[in-house]
């Protein structure tokens, strides 16, 4: 199975980077990837795959029966949305759509799992039960498209027994593959800050109850929420107040994250923010509102199916090519699938030192090592066949 498996990859990679390309070139932000999902029903129909389109507006789900179908089900995910990002890349492929990008890989997961179709669709009668192929909207952007696709149930009918996806890391060499069993990735809040205090002509101190002081304070009592023994991540990436050189604004807006790894934390957390606001504008007698969007969980592997598929990959491409990674605080809505169902999310190696392809995710020189794809859609097609 192996050889058929490897022989396979070699036969449909060049279409699978031609895949990829395409769909790199003609990025589409969250819920709003219609041409996507239109090439992606097409490329699943052609391989004799069932398809199912518009779940969850623009997901598609794809249904291969093996034999005895109804024995089991295995589920296997991919996300299908860019990031509002400028591409600088200076390739062929190179994105059309101005301020839009595959920065974060998503061309790559989309086009991999075409690639395992393709494989498993001409293994048909080597497969014992049923592979369901999940294509989802909106990883990048709250309301997940993850927890869309749920909703619309694409968990039930069939109901998979378990559910596997992967994500580019340009930090690990093409040809490798990271896994970590438990606590994988961290929970992911949005927090939105809006103090309001009394602006006018910043020479007329006394008549002021300046909203970027406040701000300022509040910032830096937030900060002790942080403690480096503790997995926390709480970091504000804006802040804004419209006023001048001579003018103080009312309104100060702050926004950030929050991540972590206990659910019981994240409650206390929440409730901390809006205490220490609240605490240090009643001091200046002025008001914060507090708006905190709840995003995705913890992300958890399950431990003995990781495990199981640690040691899948190890005979499929060696165990020196099979990394052990440590939790990371980024976040994933892939998180959902698994408060659900057994799931296992484990990471692609795509970077290349020597090419000099080593640009982090979310940036605009982001770029892989397409020979990844060669071994990534055989992996998943071998993972999935013997899970």
């Amino acid at each position: 199975m192996q050889e058929k498996i490897k022989h396979l990859s070699e036969k449909y990679f060049p279409r699978v980077v031609e895949l990829r390309r395409k769909i790199h070139a003609n990025p589409e932000l969250s819920w709003e990837e219609t041409e996507t999902s239109k090439l992606v029903a097409e490329e699943l129909m052609r391989c004799g795959i069932e398809v199912q389109t518009k779940v969850a507006k623009n997901g598609i789900v794809g249904i291969l029966r093996g034999k005895n179908p109804e024995s089991k089900c295995i589920a296997l995910r991919a996300d299908m949305d860019a990031l509002p990002i400028q591409e600088e890349n200076k390739v062929d492929y190179c994105s059309k759509n101005a301020g839009v990008m595959h920065a974060c890989g998503h061309d790559v997961h989309t086009s991999n799992l075409l690639g395992v179709a393709m494989i498993l669709s001409e293994l048909k009668n080597e497969i014992q039960g049923t592979i369901k192929f999940i294509f989802q909207p909106s990883e990048e952007k709250i309301p997940s498209g993850a927890e869309a696709m749920i909703k619309a149930g694409v968990l039930e009918s069939p109901k998979p027994d378990k559910i596997f996806g992967l994500h580019v890391s340009p930090e690990l060499e093409a040809g490798t593959f990271g896994f970590c069993s438990g606590r994988f990735m961290a929970s992911s809040d949005e927090v939105y800050l809006k103090v309001i205090g009394k602006g006018g002509h910043a020479a007329r101190i006394e008549e002021l109850k300046n909203p970027l002081l406040i701000a300022a304070e509040i910032l830096l009592e937030l900060k002790t929420l942080t403690d480096p023994q503790v997995p926390v991540v709480l970091s504000f990436g804006k802040i804004e107040g419209k006023g001048a050189t001579n003018v103080v604004p009312d309104v100060v807006e702050i926004a950030g994250t929050l991540r972590c790894f206990s659910e019981i934390l994240r409650v206390q957390l929440h409730q901390q923010i809006a205490f220490i606001c609240e605490w240090v504008t009643e001091k200046y007698l002025s008001h914060c509102e507090v708006n905190i969007l709840k995003g995705y969980p913890v992300l958890i592997n399950n431990e003995t199916l990781t495990t199981n598929t640690k040691l899948l990959s190890q005979e499929f491409i060696g165990a020196k090519n099979i990394l052990d990674l440590p939790t990371r605080m980024g976040s994933e809505d892939f998180a959902y699938y698994t408060h659900h169902i057994p799931a296992c999310f484990y990471r692609l190696g795509v970077g290349n030192k020597k090419q000099g392809i080593t640009s982090s995710i979310h940036t605009p020189t982001f770029n892989i090592d397409e020979n990844a794809l060669k071994e990534s859609i055989g992996l998943m097609s071998y993972i999935a066949l013997n899970s």
